[in-house]
């Protein structure tokens, strides 16, 4: 396993490249994996992230009323069983865009899959629950249950390594906070790499997360100075990969990214 060096993230950079919406970049695979080829054509980096949205699952696990299969469900009501979320878009177009942007990409830069974290999962699907109409919650249970299917479908499709987008908050269960250990195994099974990128948190003291490298992103949403990871002792590489501490904004000149 090795880890890629500079890791930037490029959302909003990437629909700038490919001239497209993201909206319309996640409704097609192929879309998706010419972006993400053209975006690190241009920049260079070796690492890339297939996506950096820390909504994509909550709103992938939110089935809406009109498409409730029976009035008046109560059980799991809202809920998407953890089986039917793969075939969700745009989660699927994510994940079927993993095999054709492998073939457009160099040999070196690595496919980085990224999902949100068991941690802030939970939190985004309590928050939904509380603000809504919708009875019953999310449990930790569904919760582990659909970030394992999604991490083992990505790995099964060849990525190169796993993201997770996580955030410390109060109250979340321990079997979720032993998540990340299952994570690990998972990407240690396939020879893959385990990044973590850290939201600024709601707790002074987080768990130690048993990724080979964590970031710990800055408040700031929109901001590319360039942020090092801490990278676990073990780990083949001495030098930590370097990130931006926040989304790049689509108008940044190639040539401020090139000197990170």
């Amino acid at each position: 396993m090795k880890l890629p060096q500079f890791v930037p993230i490029l959302t909003a950079f990437t629909a700038r490249v490919s001239g497209l919406e993201m909206s319309e970049l996640l409704q097609s695979p192929t879309a998706l994996a010419r972006a993400l080829a053209d975006t690190q054509k241009v920049v260079g980096h070796d690492g890339v992230l297939s996506l950096f949205d820390s909504l994509l699952l909550s709103s992938a696990c939110i089935r809406t009323q009109g498409e409730m299969s029976t009035p008046g469900e109560t059980h799991d009501m809202g809920l998407i069983p953890p089986d039917e979320i793969l075939q969700t878009t745009p989660l699927a177009t994510l994940l079927e865009s993993i095999q054709p942007l492998r073939h457009h990409l160099p040999d070196r830069a690595m496919i980085f899959t990224t999902f949100t974290g068991p941690g802030l999962l939970y939190s985004q699907l309590q928050d939904i629950f509380e603000s809504s109409a919708m009875t019953g919650g999310a449990d930790s249970d569904y919760v582990l249950d659909v970030i394992l299917s999604v991490v083992r479908s990505a790995l099964e499709l060849k990525t190169d390594g796993i993201a997770l987008i996580e955030q410390a908050a109060p109250g979340i269960p321990s079997e979720l906070q032993r998540c990340h250990k299952k994570i690990r195994k998972l990407t240690d099974f396939y020879d893959a790499g385990f990044l973590v990128f850290r939201l600024p948190g709601a707790e002074d003291q987080e768990p130690v997360i048993p990724a080979h490298c964590v970031f710990d992103l800055a408040p700031s949403a929109h901001c590319i100075d360039p942020l090092l990871g801490q990278l676990e002792q073990s780990a083949a590489s001495d030098t930590p990969p370097v990130t931006t501490a926040g989304d790049v904004p689509a108008s940044t000149p190639v040539e401020e990214l090139k000197t990170l």
